[in-house]
């Protein structure tokens, strides 16, 4: 009792960490923790102090000296009291697919974890269970556990495999100004169509709040972001870094509860647009956008197109199908001018990894092969070489890239090669 702790050397930080660890401990009246040595040269025991975290034992306590410990070197560590005259040494590194969540210091060796869409099993870090159509996301998935799914409940829907995204609630047609054409399933959500009478048709299928508004322009734009597979934490710094004014928080996390991480990032950026509209440095982006998509809209605004033909133009794309109902959906509910345009949108929520300007491209070769209007092909090519060439496309691209390549956090393969 009344012992004091004697140190070797001075090293002002890690004495000071020692100090809080005594003062810790007497503040809670908790007694320091003891051993027994036995000293050979006065033949007997004495009960010493144990070392705190931190530290190692130098020199066992006698009749007239306390217990001397000594701070851990650098990259070695101890975690509890003890009576060792050595520190443990810090892990060097982190197994695969895991990073680091806490470095080590002299208190604790280093913390790994799985990275971002990975858990751990036994000693592998492993993806996490993506949950089936019909099944929604309970509890996502962390870098100690997997994604648990539950089935959705009656008015709910799951349309995708996806280790993200909670069930939906089925659109209410009716709240909309709409009547049901087909009612929602565990795996759909509901169809509207319009109640309208005469004059034009008002075009409207599923009522997606992760899609609806994501132009095909703004589209073929964002997608060299969406490509780049960012992480939540990179996306968070891209979007921190970008010019004009920030999107509102409460809205981030709104989209974080509803959206797939691609949808993420799609509506994110399209929020920052929106964000940026009165400023004028984001002036000639949104003119630039806004006539990249009355371009496209004349392009494939034009009449006469059969079911075979949408049917065709349809089949010919990469992914996942438009199935034939959906087509009809369109054809009835909407003008035949906008035909096309509905269609690659909807093409465009069901396949949320395809590039639309890369997907229209293979779908010209194979329309080749089939009796469509040439003048629908001639459309076509026209679209895509509008998303590729459009000088607006490059200076998002070049925008993108040059916070990307300014941030040592934002790295990916394919910026790399």
């Amino acid at each position: 009792e009344g012992q004091k702790l004697i140190f070797s050397y001075p090293e002002a930080v890690k004495i000071s960490e020692l100090f809080a660890i005594s003062f810790t401990w007497a503040f809670h009246e908790v007694p320091v923790p003891k051993y027994q040595h036995w000293d050979p040269v006065a033949s007997q025991f004495y009960v010493c102090d144990q070392c705190p975290p931190g530290t190692a034992l130098q020199e066992h306590c006698s009749s007239t000296r306390p217990t001397v410990c000594s701070p851990c070197p650098e990259h070695h560590f101890s975690e509890h009291w003890h009576w060792d005259d050595k520190c443990q040494y810090c892990t060097t590194v982190c197994k695969e697919k895991q990073r680091v969540r806490q470095e080590c210091n002299s208190t604790h060796n280093r913390i790994c974890e799985c990275i971002e869409g990975y858990h751990l099993e036994i000693e592998f870090c492993v993806k996490h269970t993506a949950c089936q159509p019909g099944f929604g996301v309970k509890i996502p998935g962390t870098p100690e556990s997997d994604t648990v799914c539950e089935i959705c409940p009656n008015g709910y829907y799951s349309s995708r495999l996806s280790t993200t995204e909670q069930c939906t609630k089925h659109t209410n047609c009716t709240d909309l100004g709409f009547k049901t054409s087909s009612p929602g399933t565990a795996t759909q959500d509901a169809i509207c169509e319009s109640n309208g009478k005469g004059g034009a048709t008002q075009c409207f299928r599923h009522h997606l709040q992760c899609h609806s508004d994501i132009t095909l322009c703004e589209e073929a734009i964002f997608q060299f972001i969406v490509s780049q597979g960012l992480s939540s934490l990179q996306l968070d710094l891209l979007i921190e870094n970008l010019p004009g004014k920030k999107v509102d928080n409460k809205k981030i996390e709104k989209l974080r509860k509803t959206c797939s991480p691609k949808q993420q990032i799609l509506h994110l950026l399209k929020l920052w647009v929106q964000q940026n509209k009165d400023q004028d440095s984001m002036f000639s982006i949104i003119q630039g956008v806004n006539h990249c998509e009355r371009v496209v809209s004349r392009c494939a605004g034009f009449r006469n197109l059969t079911l075979s033909h949408l049917t065709a133009v349809m089949d010919s794309l990469p992914g996942n199908k438009v199935k034939a109902e959906d087509i009809k959906q369109i054809m009835s509910t909407c003008e035949s001018k906008q035909y096309i345009l509905q269609l690659l949108q909807l093409w465009k929520m069901q396949n949320g990894d395809q590039d639309i300007a890369k997907g229209l491209s293979q779908s010209i070769r194979k329309l080749r092969r089939k009796k469509v209007p040439k003048r629908l092909l001639k459309s076509i090519k026209k679209i895509i070489k509008i998303f590729n060439t459009s000088s607006i496309h490059k200076l998002y691209e070049k925008m993108f890239l040059d916070i990307i390549q300014g941030s040592k956090c934002l790295k990916s393969k394919s910026l790399n090669e």
